[in-house]
C-alpha cells in the first residue's frame, strides 16, 4: 500500500520533472506527497567554525538565502498539484545528503528522484544512498521525461530472487493501476530441467491479486540489460519494474551490473526496490 509519495527536490531543473511523476502517482494511488528540499551548505562550514570570521557568517547568509529562493519557487509549484502535501528543507553538508535523504524516505512508502547515471548534478550517490539504505522501494526517472497521467504499461522484470520479490510486491498498487502487465521471465538455464514452469507462477501469483498479465519467457540472451529493454520497447512499456542487486565494496554499496545498465540506458521510469 502506498499512501506517502517522497519526492527529491534539489533547486535544479529536473525539480518539475521529478514533481510531475510524483505527483501523478498521487493522484492515482490518492495518496500523500512529501518534497525533500535537499540543500547542501558550502563545505567550508563543515571544517570550520564560522562565528569568528564575517566572510563565513557571509556565506551562511548567501547559502539560506539560496535555499530560501528555492523553497518560494517550489512551494506554487506544490500548491498547483492540489494534492495534500508538505514541502520540508535539509540543511546538509556535503557528503551527508545520501544518509539523511534515507533516513527521510522511511516515514514514506515511495521515493522519487533522477535515475542514477542520468542526474545533471551527478548525484548518483546520494540516490543509491536512498535505495540501499531507506528499506522503501524508489521510483527513478530518466531526466526531462514527461509524466504520464498514469503507468499504463509495466515491464516486470522477473527472476526468482529476493530482490525481484521485493520489487513485484512494492509493485503491485501501481500495477494494479496499469492497462497493461508484461513479465519478462529472465531464463538463464533450462527451468524444464528442474521441473519448474516460472511462467506459470508468476502467472498465477499476480492472478490472485487482481492483475492479468502477459508472461513472457527471454531466454537465449547474454545480455540481460538488452533483453529487458527490448522487451519493454516490444510492450511499449511506460514503467519497468526491477529489482535492485548490489554488492559491498569498501563499505558503500555499489549497484550490480544489470540494475546499474537499466538505470543508464532506460528511456523510461524504473520502479526498484532492494
Amino acid at each position: 500500500m502506498i499512501k506517502d509519495i517522497a519526492v527529491h527536490l534539489t533547486g535544479s531543473q529536473e525539480d518539475a520533472t521529478r514533481l510531475a511523476h510524483a505527483a501523478a502517482l498521487a493522484r492515482a494511488l490518492d495518496t500523500h506527497l512529501t518534497g525533500l528540499q535537499v540543500h547542501e551548505m558550502p563545505e567550508a562550514l563543515a571544517i570550520t567554525d564560522p562565528s569568528g570570521s564575517a566572510f563565513l557568517q557571509q556565506l551562511i547568509a548567501e547559502s539560506v538565502d539560496r535555499a530560501v529562493a528555492v523553497t518560494h519557487k517550489l512551494a506554487p509549484m506544490f500548491e498547483a498539484t492540489g494534492i495534500n502535501h508538505e514541502l520540508r528543507r535539509l540543511d546538509l553538508y556535503p557528503g551527508q545528503a545520501g544518509t539523511a535523504l534515507a533516513y527521510e524516505v522511511r516515514l514514506s512508502d515511495l521515493f522519487v528522484g533522477t535515475r542514477p547515471y542520468g542526474d545533471p548534478l551527478k548525484q548518483q550517490r546520494i540516490e543509491e544512498a536512498v535505495l540501499f539504505e531507506s528499506g522503501r522501494p524508489c521510483l527513478f526517472v530518466p531526466p526531462a521525461h514527461a509524466a504520464p497521467v498514469r503507468y499504463s504499461s509495466v515491464l516486470v522484470a522477473w527472476k526468482n530472487t529476493r530482490e525481484a520479490a521485493v520489487a513485484l510486491a512494492a509493485a503491485l498498487p501501481l500495477l494494479r493501476q496499469a492497462t497493461e502487465v508484461t513479465v519478462a521471465v529472465i531464463e538463464e538455464s533450462a527451468s524444464e530441467q528442474r521441473r519448474e514452469a516460472p511462467d506459470g507462477d508468476i502467472g498465477r501469483y499476480l492472478s490472485r491479486h487482481g492483475i492479468n498479465a502477459e508472461i513472457r519467457l527471454v531466454a537465449g540472451w547474454t545480455d540481460v540489460t538488452g533483453a529487458i529493454l527490448n522487451e519493454a520497447e516490444k510492450s511499449a512499456a511506460d514503467l519497468i519494474v526491477l529489482g535492485a542487486y548490489g554488492h559491498s565494496r569498501l563499505r558503500e554499496w555499489a549497484l550490480g551490473g544489470v540494475t546499474r545498465d537499466i538505470l543508464s540506458r532506460a528511456t523510461v521510469p524504473v520502479f526498484t526496490a532492494r
